[in-house]
Formats: C-alpha cells, structure tokens, sequence
C-alpha cells in the first residue's frame, strides 16, 4: 500500500465522521444561542430598570423569566435533543418562543417606538445559522405577523413604526434565508467530503464504523442478523510498480465500483484505507453473508478485464446478543488473512483468531 493509494499525500489529522461534525456544529449554536439570548436579556434588564415606566416591574420578570427558562429548559433539555429527530421542532420553538418574550415586552413598553422593537429581528438572523429555509421564511412570517400584532394592539402603536419592524422583518427573512440556503449547501459539502472517500466514492473509515457500530446495536435490541465482509485488492503492489499510482488508483475505483454494483441497494460499503474495503450486509446470517461474498469476489473479476483483478475476502456474521463490534471485525480480518495466505482470490468465513499461548510455569 502506499500514500497514494490510501489517498493521503501528507501526513494530516483524520476528519470527523459527517454526523459527529453534524451534532458538534448544533451544539455549538446552542451554546452561542443561549449565551447571545443571556446578553440581550441582561441589556433589557438594564433598560428596564434604568427607563422606569408603568410597566417597569412587570417587564423586568417578564425578562428573568426568560432568561431563566432559556437556562433551564432551553439549554438543558436543548442539548439533550441535538442527536435526536427532535432538534429542529424543539429549537424552531425556541424562536417562536422568542418572539412572545419580545412581542409582550414591546407591547409592555408601549409598542413598536420602543427601543425594544429592535430585538424582534434578532431571534430571526439567529435562525439563519441552523435552520433549513423552509423553516426560516415560515419563521418570518411568523416575525412579520408578530410586528404587526403588536403594532396594531398597542396604545402607542404607530402605523409608521409597525411598518418599518415589518418591514426590517421581511428583508431580515430574505437575507437569512439565502444565508441558511448557502450554509446547507456548505454544510453538504463537508458532509459529504467527511462521509466519502474522493477517490472511490465509498463511505470513509470513520463514517463506516458509525454505521457499524449502529448495525450492531441494532442487532441487540431486536435480534436481527448481518454480516460484514472484508476485502483487500490482491497484488496492488504489482499493479504501481508495472503501471504507476494511476493503474493503481484505477484498480481501487474498478474494484470500489464492483462491490457496490454487486451489493445491494441496503448494503454499506466504505473504504477502511489504502486497498483494504468493507461492506455490511444487514439483515443477512452466515449463509448468506457468504453467498453474497462470493457473489462480490466474481464481480471483481468482470471489473476490468484489462486490470484482472481479484480481491481476497474475510466474512464473519453476528453470532447473537454475546457478541460485539471488536470481536465481529476481528474474526473478519482473521478470514481476510486466512484468505490471502491461503493464494488469494477466495474467501475464508468467520475464521476463529489464535489464541496467545501461555507461557509454561515452572
């Protein structure tokens, strides 16, 4: 194997699985979202406490009361829900919750001349850095409707006013909407480059083993099934030293290609580094993980004629509740080893790893 090969031309750091960089990115936005939402209250505070006004007392709990459930529901329960499907539904409310905060304190202070009105465009920009679009434009016209409510029910309401805060709402709604679309295209991107390897197009290591690890534990909780193979292109030496890198980097796509041509539509395959390349088959025991093997070892064989390829195969199935991702992976390399030791271009099925020998005692 060589750096080329492995698709590295330099020593540099690992890149973080798409999801892991996913789930790191929001909680980083709650973080900045809660801290953000705390020096504006503390600012509301400090107005309402320095301006005086009917409503001064009631403005003043109507802001610790948001401040202090931004803290204890919002955050804490907030970063719970970042891996689950409830994160864009509960954050979304978050916003809208916002909205109420800020729409009864400007009512509070008299309507949409207060200084306050100015906070209303805040929870929306905010929402650029993490929404989808969709939820950004139904956010502004949430925001557009919220400006004119207030506008239209308070005692100093001013049709002016009320149209300029509906108004900085919309453009607001516009330019956060392009920014959120420019930043899911972004966010795609690194996904996808964290997801992929660039040179096959298979998952990366990194991405692969989540899925793996997710395999497994759903094979624990209901009982289900499924096989990993592994596979390792024979001779890849042979092929740089007689063609160059590019005959080998050729080879690593023909091969990369094959297998998931030959797999099924529900089958992963990723490329764990260099020619070494996996695929889970979920929901298939021993007999047929290894059907399915040799299915793919004679794909490899049609994957170009001019190249001839072969590739050796490790298969090992999960053996039920006992077993666990290490040991699984471990029984796999073992076949893939048995394999190429055995003359390369066959598979070995859930080969059993030596045992260390004990040293004996005196």
């Amino acid at each position: 194997m060589t750096w080329e090969n492995a698709g590295f031309h330099m020593r540099r750091p690992a890149v973080r699985g798409g999801v892991e960089l996913e789930h790191s990115y929001w909680r980083s936005y709650v973080h900045v979202g809660v801290v953000s939402y705390l020096l504006g209250g503390v600012a509301v505070l400090g107005y309402a406490l320095g301006a005086g006004g009917a409503h001064r007392v009631a403005l003043v709990a109507l802001d610790v009361a948001s401040m202090a459930a931004t803290i204890t529901v919002f955050w804490w329960i907030g970063l719970r829900l970042v891996d689950t499907p409830w994160r864009t539904p509960f954050f979304a409310t978050w916003t809208l919750s916002t909205y109420l905060f800020v729409g009864v304190g400007i009512g509070l202070d008299g309507g949409t001349r207060s200084p306050l009105s100015y906070l209303l465009v805040m929870p929306l920009l905010f929402a650029g850095l993490a929404y989808s679009r969709r939820t950004v434009v139904t956010l502004t016209a949430v925001g557009v409707v919220v400006a004119v409510v207030v506008g239209a029910t308070t005692d100093r309401g001013s049709a002016a006013a009320t149209a300029l805060l509906a108004t900085a709402m919309a453009v607001a709604g516009v330019l956060t909407s392009a920014m959120a679309r420019s930043r899911a295209r972004l966010t795609g991107a690194l996904v996808e480059a964290a997801n992929h390897d660039s040179l096959t197009g298979c998952m990366t290591r990194r991405a692969f083993y989540e899925r793996l690890h997710h395999e497994a534990r759903r094979a624990q909780r209901y009982g289900t099934p499924f096989t990993l193979v592994l596979a390792d292109l024979d001779n890849l030496k042979a092929l740089n030293d007689h063609g160059g890198h590019e005959a080998g980097d050729e080879a690593l796509r023909a091969l990369s290609d094959a297998l998931r041509t030959a797999s099924r539509g529900t089958d992963l395959v990723g490329r764990l580094g260099g020619d070494e390349f996996a695929v889970i088959l979920p929901e298939s025991d021993s007999e047929a993980g290894a059907a399915a093997a040799d299915r793919l070892r004679l794909a490899v064989h049609e994957a170009d004629p001019r190249l001839h390829l072969t590739a050796s195969f490790g298969v090992s199935s999960w053996r039920g509740s006992d077993d666990d991702v290490e040991l699984l992976v471990r029984r796999a390399d073992e076949g893939l080893y048995a394999a190429k030791r055995g003359g390369r271009d066959r598979l070995v099925t859930d080969a059993v790893p030596p045992r260390k020998e004990c040293p004996e005692t005196a």
